[in-house]
């Protein structure tokens, strides 16, 4: 976990990457350093603290103490582009920690500097933060590019998960649109992967090798987006910076610009954005004529384009400029045969290939998860696993239905779950108030006995056993770990 750094080694990293450690060192923030070989090279004390560190923590192997350091620093590494995410060590101590690239004198990635927020042992606070810093990313997050000369990872549509019939079809016509020219509108609801199915479309076309142009139109306010997408001269109004700003048409020359959420986009923008694509000309604020620009457009949205033309809210001119190729990336209700791969997938993402390989997923899991409507889609599969995931204890193996979050269940199954003796939910807390327990076991044991005399009439079979209570199969799945009965209906 710990191999020597040579000092003279650490003394060059730092010269080269300009940092001045003796800055950090008195931050109430956790801060630590780490080199382009992920070992750690500086942590000032708040850090060595709240990882339970001590001063010979200096050459630890970050893909070895963490277990999530592979979508973590092992991913800027290798991207160059700053994240946040849960971290999780090997000694159980959780956190969400904010990365940023530190850069050479060449502008090449020479390390990461971490600040960290510690939730333990208050683990369960762990999605509350990072949802938290998700949304304030939002708020500047209007725009990304991806420069293929800086990093060589975007998704294809070999890479994006899912062997279903419907997932099929869409990356045989997503393979066969990315080779022409054309824009292509992506349809489907949050949460299904419609920016992944662009980047995909964008790295099978012959603009693969130029810059990838992501603008997420619903997170721009309505008065900054042309000056956004089209950029501004010097002095075009004030405030204005002195060199003016490309806009980003003008960074996605020669590649593909990504208009996501295109059905936020304010009524007098679309007309604009309706002379670009005819013509391929943009107009700066503040220039007086118009300069040409060689781009390929793709758009997303989930809203009903259709509807909103016939209301007067969308251009029929421009949605019919931007439907010429349309895409649909199918709910995750509509492939649930992709589920387990998907599920698979995303433990990998989170844990790494070795620690997920360790992991199975029980089936009474992957049965309810067959039966949830997934209003979030595959973003909800991946919040439930997460919390999931760090649920688990340390020395378990199979993800079971005791591990997923209350909220994951519907309100009438939480409501009948109330009298489960299930550790550490409100039940429990509830029957701790009654002075001697008397009621609330004999409920337990009453609904204990029911389900195991119905599971022994169905044979063992949950999905009629379900039916013979009158209760959903995620209800009887929660209930069967709640009471024990686990290994008694297996057997």
């Amino acid at each position: 976990m710990k191999r020597n750094i040579e000092p003279k080694d650490i003394e060059a990293f730092f010269e080269s990457v300009g940092v001045n450690r003796a800055i950090l060192e008195p931050l109430h923030s956790g801060i630590a350093i780490f080199n382009s070989q992920a070992r750690l090279v500086f942590a000032n004390a708040t850090y060595k603290k709240m990882y339970r560190l001590d001063d010979s923590c200096i050459g630890l192997d970050a893909t070895e103490f963490f277990l999530t350091a592979g979508q973590g620093i092992m991913e800027l590494l290798k991207t160059g582009e700053a994240n946040s995410c849960a971290s999780v060590t090997v000694n159980g101590l959780y956190g969400v920690t904010y990365r940023w690239p530190l850069r050479d004198g060449q502008g090449r990635v020479a390390g990461c500097m971490t600040e960290n927020i510690s939730v333990s042992p208050q683990k369960d606070r762990i999605s509350e933060v990072q949802q938290i810093i998700d949304e304030l990313e939002d708020y500047s997050g209007w725009t990304s590019t991806f420069r293929p000369r800086q990093s060589t990872e975007l998704v294809t549509f070999d890479s994006i998960v899912g062997e279903s019939a419907s997932m099929r079809v869409l990356k045989e016509m997503g393979r066969h649109f990315a080779r022409h020219d054309e824009p292509v509108l992506i349809l489907g609801e949050n949460g299904t992967g419609k920016d992944l199915v662009a980047q995909a479309i964008h790295a099978g076309s012959a603009r693969r090798d130029k810059n990838f142009v992501t603008v997420n139109c619903a997170a721009i306010p309505a008065e900054l987006m042309e000056s956004e997408l089209f950029g501004y001269e010097a002095g075009a109004f004030t405030g204005a910076r002195s060199q003016g700003r490309q806009g980003q048409f003008e960074l996605a020359e020669g590649g593909t610009i990504f208009l996501d959420e295109i059905g936020e986009m304010p009524m007098a923008l679309q007309a604009k954005l309706l002379r670009v694509l005819e013509n391929h000309e943009i107009k700066k604020l503040g220039s007086p004529a118009p300069s040409r620009v060689d781009f390929r457009l793709i758009s997303a949205t989930n809203r009903d384009l259709e509807q909103m033309v016939r209301q007067g809210r969308f251009r029929e001119d421009l949605y019919y400029r931007l439907n010429l190729f349309d895409l649909v990336v199918p709910p995750l209700r509509e492939r649930l045969a992709d589920i387990p791969l998907l599920a698979y997938s995303i433990m990998r993402g989170l844990l790494g290939p070795e620690r997920s390989a360790s992991l199975r997923i029980g089936r009474e899991v992957l049965s309810i998860f067959s039966v949830h409507p997934w209003r979030g889609n595959v973003r909800e599969l991946r919040n439930v696993l997460t919390y999931a995931l760090y649920s688990m204890r340390e020395g378990e193996r199979e993800l079971a239905p005791r591990h997923l979050p209350e909220r994951f269940f519907s309100r009438a199954d939480r409501e009948f779950l109330a009298g489960s003796a299930e550790p550490g939910r409100p039940a429990e807390r509830r029957a701790a108030r009654d002075v001697s327990g008397t009621l609330s076991g004999a409920r337990a044991e009453s609904e204990r006995r029911i389900i195991a005399e119905a599971l022994a009439k169905c044979g063992g079979n949950k999905v009629k056993t379900a039916r013979m209570l009158g209760i959903a199969r995620s209800c009887l799945y929660k209930k069967i770990a709640a009471l024990g009965l686990d290994g008694e209906e297996r057997g």
